[in-house]
């Protein structure tokens, strides 16, 4: 809004102040011209009032009572044009304006008063010129900005700049990603745990955060939150800044958008890399990894298991994860399908990830359970899947489990390896089953889907691949322990 001192200066001779000094800096919202003398029911406050003074007599107690009625409204200002009725600013009228504060100008004759309007009107395009040129140059940079090396960063600090206070982009589940400037780090952890609280908005929301007013939009891809931006200052945010906060959101998440597409084709290529291991073609996974380019496959590995998800989809979680990893982690192998997802970890990575997986998991899908198998050679995943997979089924909402290394044999010389290694006929499960039912021929036979007297001619065969006799009580409680020790029962 253009003030008094600029009107005047803009207006010259056509608008000066009756008594000598410095015309206040008040904002002017609007030119109204008026001769009652109760004008304010047509007034909102901030105007200038021009008047010529018909109603005004020359009486001190009514230009008293004029004066502090204006006043006390909030007008910026009194214009009184002289000529038409009276030859001078009345006496009365000068002292009544300056008791009450009112700033009194004076239209000289023959200045008509709609030069003061349009005067005023050209200053209102002119500084709308010059916010609409400063808002363009604003969009211009957040644009220059998404268009850099690293372009989450500069958007945000690019808005913190145009908005003049501070901006951060946070993630789904509310952690702080990027903050600038980086003092106002505090302020954004302040509304991160703010965000916990709610639950995470899916609109706009302003939330109070100290003495700022925060602005917080969602940013979404392919109808999925991907995370926040939020935007804090002082004085309640204008239309301008609003626009251009809607802009940085719209570029992040178009970034978004082509980052996800950039990986969508890298991840499936490891998602079948990791299939093959986790069905036992590790011949034909090494082959794929090399023509995709990825690292080998190292020859120890720990296998993560997440089933049950509920509330995210596979896929997302999966996102949020690789999202929250150290870059060097973030190229996964790992296989996602509806509710399941199955990564497999080099030992040298195994611990930085689990910790990002497991604080994934509890706020993304807390009722999903987690399982995280011993270090295994690789060509063995496939051998204990099946076994990691009971285990899953049979483990309570959100619970989290780490198997043990094997456990050493109370029996001398007894030992799994005979058993894991043998590829003619599941002897595993048959094995598992047998022990789980307690030796119930029926029950264990129903539980595998074969005949009774298949499953008979398997534990015949695991006692003499193990050389050890299942009936015995001391052998069945080894392997069966054992076995679970493994994930496997």
């Amino acid at each position: 809004m253009p003030t008094l001192t600029a009107l005047c200066r803009a207006l010259g001779d056509d608008l000066t102040p009756v008594l000598a000094g410095t015309v206040p800096e008040r904002e002017v919202t609007g030119v109204h011209i008026s001769e009652l003398l109760d004008p304010t029911v047509y007034l909102e406050g901030g105007e200038l009032l021009l008047t010529v003074g018909m109603a005004l007599t020359g009486h001190t107690a009514q230009a008293h009572a004029y004066t502090a009625r204006l006043a006390r409204f909030g007008v910026a200002a009194l214009g009184f044009g002289v000529g038409p009725v009276h030859d001078a600013v009345p006496d009365s009228l000068v002292r009544a304006c300056e008791a009450s504060g009112l700033p009194l100008l004076v239209v000289p004759a023959p200045t008509p008063f709609l030069t003061v309007s349009r005067k005023y009107w050209s200053l209102i395009a002119l500084a709308g010129q010059e916010v609409l040129s400063a808002s363009l140059g604003a969009h211009q940079d957040l644009v220059r900005a998404a268009a850099g090396p690293n372009p989450v960063s500069a958007v945000v600090r690019t808005l913190a700049r145009a908005v003049e206070g501070w901006a951060c982009r946070l993630s789904p589940e509310g952690e702080v990603l990027e903050v600038w400037p980086r003092n106002r780090r505090r302020s954004a952890s302040q509304l991160a745990e703010q965000l916990c609280r709610l639950g995470g908005p899916h609109s706009a929301a302003t939330l109070p955060v100290g003495d700022d007013d925060v602005v917080l939009h969602p940013l979404t891809s392919r109808g999925r939150l991907t995370g926040f931006v939020a935007t804090g200052c002082l004085r309640p945010m204008n239309t301008p800044d609003r626009r251009l906060v809607l802009a940085a959101c719209s570029l992040l998440a178009l970034q978004a958008e082509q980052q996800g597409r950039g990986t969508a084709g890298p991840r499936a290529a490891r998602a079948c890399v990791a299939r093959l291991v986790l069905a036992g073609y590790l011949d034909a996974a090494r082959a794929l990894a090399v023509e995709l380019g990825m690292s080998p496959l190292h020859p120890r590995v720990q296998v993560v298991a997440l089933a049950g998800l509920t509330g995210a989809t596979a896929e997302e979680v999966l996102d949020a994860i690789e999202a929250a990893l150290p870059r060097r982690l973030q190229q996964l192998v790992a296989a996602a399908d509806a509710d399941e997802i199955w990564v497999i970890l080099s030992p040298a990575d195994s611990a930085g990830a689990l910790t990002v997986i497991e604080r994934v998991r509890a706020s993304r899908a807390p009722q999903a359970r987690l399982l995280v198998s011993v270090e295994l050679d690789v060509g063995e995943i496939s051998v204990h899947r099946p076994g990691m997979r009971r285990s899953l089924q049979n483990m309570a909402p959100g619970e989290h489990r780490d198997l043990a290394r094997p456990a050493t044999p109370a029996l001398p010389g007894l030992s799994l390896e005979p058993l894991l290694n043998y590829k003619r006929a599941d002897l595993l499960g048959a094995v598992v089953a047998y022990l789980r039912h307690r030796g119930q021929w029926e029950a264990a036979a129903n539980e595998l889907g074969v005949h009774r007297n298949t499953l008979r001619h398997r534990i015949g065969t695991a006692t003499r691949v193990i050389g050890a006799d299942l009936n015995d009580p001391d052998v069945a409680s080894t392997i069966w322990l054992a076995l679970r020790a493994r994930g496997l029962a």
